[in-house]
């Protein structure tokens, strides 16, 4: 790499991204696409230093360190803090965007794009089609479906993954070189492959904590829980919706390693069903359906 990225992995994309800026194919738009906490935003916030900063993305200089603080005057950014993006917030960055600026861009980042009302996607779409010059937009949203069709349409995706195990597991021992193996492990098998999330566990005891708890009560769930149990577990889960969209990623995991280790074809059908039925329980909740009635619905089936 020729700029220093300070994410994990996905050598692949930044290389592309690499050559967008030396050959200066530049669109006015990037979608980064992908789960949460694998690295998109910070991705995002280093495009918008390289291509500010005006030594070569130093890290150091005003420029670079406005941009980190969130207080560059011509780097907008909007994070995600749970609430839908309404068109008053669209009208008032676009206003800043036609301001008169002094850096090399006007930069404007949105993470989580997803979350955009109707009103204010096509209250953006108007400024997608005809930009100011100089203009970049940053965008990151978890599922490309989440985007209105018409939006996704003037942007140039770019699409992250999870991490392979051996990857993630080499860059959070060269991170972490005084923790204990066995955590480091365990990092690695409860972020499922989402470089942020390893690297909060290890450094919150207490989130790490949760989420090993979560993965028992799986196991527990599964192997030896009854009906009345299950549902007795879940009505903590289901009052917490970062819990419950953690839970359900772990379900995913968990099944996936039984169909792998299934003894047979039923058996491993059988977890394929579980699978499909998870992935439409997060559809449904992302959608704001009863969490209550979906999840009793997915015990049953296990």
């Amino acid at each position: 790499m020729y700029y220093h990225w300070n994410v994990i992995g996905h050598q692949k994309e930044l290389a592309q991204l690499e050559s967008d800026f030396q050959t200066e194919n530049i669109p006015h738009a990037y979608l980064f696409v992908g789960p949460e906490k694998i690295g998109k935003f910070r991705i995002a916030k280093s495009v918008a230093g390289i291509l500010q900063c005006p030594s070569n993305f130093c890290h150091t200089c005003p420029t670079c360190v406005q941009i980190e603080k969130k207080c560059h005057p011509d780097t907008i950014e909007l994070e995600d803090d749970g609430e839908s993006i309404k068109i008053d917030a669209v009208r008032d960055i676009i206003a800043r965007l036609n301001m008169t600026g002094q850096s090399r861009y006007k930069i404007f980042l949105i993470q989580n794009i997803g979350r955009l009302t109707d009103e204010a996607g096509n209250c953006l779409l108007k400024t997608l089609e005809e930009p100011p010059g100089k203009t970049l937009f940053l965008f990151t949203a978890g599922q490309l479906k989440d985007i209105m069709p018409t939006v996704a349409s003037r942007m140039r995706i770019v699409q992250f993954r999870k991490l392979q195990d051996e990857v993630l597991r080499a860059a959070l021992k060269e991170m972490f070189a005084d923790a204990d193996q066995d955590m480091l492990n365990q990092a690695v098998l409860l972020s499922l492959g989402r470089s942020g999330k390893a690297i909060q566990l290890l450094r919150d005891p207490e989130a790490f904590q949760e989420v090993r708890d979560l993965y028992r009560l799986i196991q527990f769930l599964d192997e030896k829980a009854t009906p009345a149990n299950r549902f007795v577990a879940l009505q903590e889960i289901i009052q917490d919706p970062q819990k419950m969209r953690n839970f359900l990623s772990l379900l995913v995991h968990y099944f996936r390693q039984k169909m792998f280790d299934a003894p047979s074809a039923a058996k491993k059908y059988a977890a394929i069903d579980i699978i499909s039925e998870i992935h439409r329980v997060m559809n449904l909740a992302s959608r704001n359906i009863n969490p209550r009635l979906l999840m009793e619905n997915l015990m049953l089936k296990l």
